[in-house]
């Protein structure tokens, strides 16, 4: 399935991750770290954009980043492109230094930033780097409690979830990140929702935000709607479409279940085998060849739209 675009629009938040290439480090001392924090300073001044929060490890960043009307994607190539051509030229090497294009989630900040925020300051104890966010100088955390002053970081929106100001805010915030290092994560940052897997928020918030992006909101099919479907269709029960053998009636709605799974997003053609108790390369072979077939022949095509027109009713 092709790469779905990016999203974009002003006010939007990402938490953006990128490594190294083949896990090499892309930070071998503190020259590294401080000039890479020049460049996001540079990157700022020129595309407008805020920085809520950072983390410099040794193999990876990760940053939040609410951008204005400059993509993120224009955002993320200059500051890439400079810091390995830096990185080479003072380090007299070549070649890739970060393993293809950066990672984004889009978040909703209203829920999530606070909680994201933390979970950057704790990424160098979670590595086993450091015990104590406050003594990592390579994260913005000192800066959040006003050990070190970095001009372009954007710590307001993050304090207003705090419901203090002064003193106390900074206080609450730091005794905020120090608890999340005896607990559980209770979000997995790393991926988007059930809804769409670029956004991180409820299914009222990924529809504002394909809205916003000019784009098609779909909502997330259950796969037992698309399972169902086939099964009325083709009047069989869920253990006669999974049952061994090579019965051609069976063999026919496996091969249209496996091409609705595809299109549909709905889940893997992974978890489709372990439910039929097939293998994946047999239930991608089967799309194949149904796919050609419904190329030559009308009934096939005209049995997927129907199909496919039901499930998404």
């Amino acid at each position: 399935m092709a790469r779905k675009p990016r999203l974009h629009f002003p006010g939007a938040v990402y938490y953006v991750t990128l490594h190294g290439n083949g896990q090499q480090q892309v930070f071998f001392d503190d020259t590294d770290r401080t000039r890479f924090l020049l460049l996001i300073q540079e990157g700022i001044e020129k595309f407008g954009h805020k920085v809520y929060a950072y983390c410099l490890l040794p193999t990876s960043l990760k940053l939040v980043i609410e951008v204005d009307e400059v993509p993120l994607s224009r955002i993320m190539q200059q500051l890439g492109f400079r810091y390995t051509r830096w990185f080479n030229d003072w380090h007299r090497q070549a070649g890739h230094l970060f393993q293809g294009r950066y990672k984004a989630i889009l978040i909703d900040p209203e829920v999530h930033l606070l909680n994201l925020v933390r979970d950057l300051h704790l990424a160098p104890m979670r590595v086993g780097i450091d015990a104590d966010p406050m003594r990592y100088t390579w994260s913005s955390h000192r800066a959040y409690c006003a050990r070190e002053k970095v001009p372009w970081l954007d710590t307001d929106r993050t304090f207003l979830q705090i419901e203090d100001t002064g003193i106390r805010a900074l206080m609450k915030f730091h005794s905020y990140v120090n608890e999340g290092l005896q607990a559980e994560p209770t979000v997995d940052f790393t991926r988007g929702s059930e809804a769409d897997p670029r956004i991180l928020g409820d299914e009222d918030f990924v529809r504002g935000v394909m809205k916003l992006s000019r784009q098609k909101y779909q909502p997330k099919i259950n796969p037992e709607k698309v399972i169902k479907a086939v099964l009325d269709r083709y009047k069989l029960t869920e253990d006669e479409i999974a049952a061994p053998g090579k019965n051609r009636h069976c063999a026919e709605a496996r091969a249209y279940l496996s091409w609705l799974f595809l299109e549909t997003g709905c889940a893997t053609l992974t978890a489709l085998g372990e439910q039929l108790g097939r293998d994946v390369s047999s239930l991608s072979s089967a799309v194949r060849r149904l796919q050609l077939k419904a190329k030559k022949e009308e009934q096939v095509a005209d049995r997927y739209r129907k199909l496919m027109n039901r499930i998404r009713r």
